[in-house]
């Protein structure tokens, strides 16, 4: 809004161009003074120019992929210089790749807390901890993932959510859909009722930063719900400790293909960050194939990580695991620290005896019931953790 200074002289402006009958020159004018103010107080209208690099994944591997968008961000230089000017450009670079389904969580969360373990060991869905913050989301082969990398002293929260807004909502206005897209307060993508479509999470570090996001396209929204909230024997667990926890939102699907958001997408940011032609972007497809020899023994060993148990569950931050009896009357607690139990609290019988075995014990199902005597207990344990 225009302050109250701005507006008294618009408005004297107006009235002494009016009092000389030129009405094409009040609009001139009037038009002048709003430039003016406008191109003062809203900058980021602006067209930034970058060195953009557009990378897209042919791989589905979800390892393959947090792996290379994590070589990238170590990799790229922020600004691109140029000897026979002695200029610099800064860099952007957006990789865009689609998971098989999984589950990913954020650098800093407890998958206990977040996650339903038995229905993620049941159904063979991999669960990942990835590097950067953020919540836990679900990927299939119906989402597109977004990655967005820059100097860090550009980095905005909200600007490539809005800019996915701006490629994607001319897409349904074609087909004659209702949906709009918008960003909320929580820098989350929403449509027109409000429901996320796409969720954020960021990495700042040695002057770099990274946006990446999950946006749903046409997702198994049933297994996400499921996937995601702890529900194990009806509730009768709880986690209590640090780390982040996700907050639940109600979800839908855009209902685009996977091919149209990627053309939408890269299309936007040539339009948005070159100056030349957009043909003079190049799209680089990448897969385990395509691999350097440079970059493959990082990559490689960063897959590993992945997959490791110390990197997923072991690096969780400390917590309390406590299991409850049907009338939620507590059982057992463990106390777990980088992956290992430092105490463990109960009446019960079945584990007041082994107390001193199972303190030291790495928090893996099958160790701890294979210490235990209980049948009841063992498979119940070997669901839960």
């Amino acid at each position: 809004m225009l302050s109250l200074d701005t507006r008294r002289e618009l408005a004297l402006a107006l009235t002494a161009i009016l009092k000389r009958s030129n009405i094409a020159t009040a609009a001139q004018s009037l038009s002048s003074s709003f430039h003016r103010h406008f191109s003062c107080s809203r900058n980021w209208r602006q067209k930034k120019i970058f060195d953009l690099q557009v990378y897209v994944s042919r791989s589905r591997s979800p390892y393959w992929n947090l792996s290379y968008e994590d070589y990238l961000f170590k990799k790229f230089p922020v600004y691109t210089s140029y000897s026979s000017s002695s200029t610099q450009v800064p860099k952007k670079i957006l990789f865009l790749y689609t998971n098989h389904r999984s589950v990913i969580i954020g650098r800093n969360q407890n998958p206990w807390r977040e996650t339903n373990v038995e229905f993620l060991r049941r159904h063979n869905v991999p669960l990942i901890r990835r590097r950067s913050g953020g919540g836990t989301v679900f990927h299939d082969d119906g989402n597109v993932n977004y990655s967005v990398m820059m100097p860090g002293n550009m980095f905005d929260r909200d600007e490539h959510a809005q800019l996915l807004c701006t490629a994607l909502n001319p897409v349904f206005n074609q087909r004659g859909e209702e949906t709009s897209l918008s960003v909320n307060e929580r820098h989350d993508i929403v449509d027109q009722n409000g429901r996320k479509v796409s969720g954020s999470a960021y990495k700042l570090q040695r002057g770099k930063a990274y946006h990446h996001g999950t946006m749903l396209l046409n997702s198994r929204l049933d297994l996400l719900s499921n996937l995601l909230h702890h529900s194990v024997d009806g509730g009768l667990e709880v986690v209590e400790g640090p780390g982040v926890p996700s907050i639940r939102s109600a979800v839908s699907n855009i209902g685009i293909s996977n091919e149209t958001f990627t053309d939408a997408v890269i299309l936007a940011f040539k339009r948005e960050y070159t100056a030349g032609s957009e043909n003079a972007v190049k799209v680089m497809y990448v897969d385990e194939g395509s691999m350097t020899k440079e970059e493959a023994p990082e990559i490689n060993k960063s897959i590993e990580e992945l997959q490791s148990w110390e990197w997923t569950f072991g690096s969780t931050p400390k917590f309390v695991h406590r299991f409850l009896l049907q009338d939620s009357t507590p059982a057992v607690s463990f106390t777990v620290k980088e992956g290992t139990i430092l105490d463990l609290e109960s009446d019960l019988p079945e584990f007041t005896a082994i107390k001193d075995r199972i303190i030291g014990t790495p928090y893996r199902g099958p160790e701890v019931a294979s210490i235990i005597n209980s049948k009841l207990w063992k498979e119940r344990l070997i669901r839960s953790i």
